[in-house]
């Protein structure tokens, strides 16, 4: 890879197709146009979903058995 690379951070939000190239102004546009998104009990059925619902609610819990 390039030292001249760019990282584009896409938005995970299944209504959203936005794409950001800095860090600060994608957690703005997460934090106002999505906030609460995140914190759905129905948010997307994914192992990183599943660890953010477990870390909420303090469990240690990694449902693998």
């Amino acid at each position: 890879m390039s030292d001249n690379a760019v990282t584009t951070l896409e938005c995970p939000s299944p209504d959203c197709s936005r794409r950001f190239g800095a860090s600060a102004e994608f957690t703005e546009h997460i934090n106002t146009e999505h906030a609460g998104e995140y914190q759905r009990d129905d948010w997307l059925d994914t192992e990183a979903g599943r660890q953010a619902q477990r870390d909420r609610n303090g469990s240690t819990d990694t449902d693998e058995e």
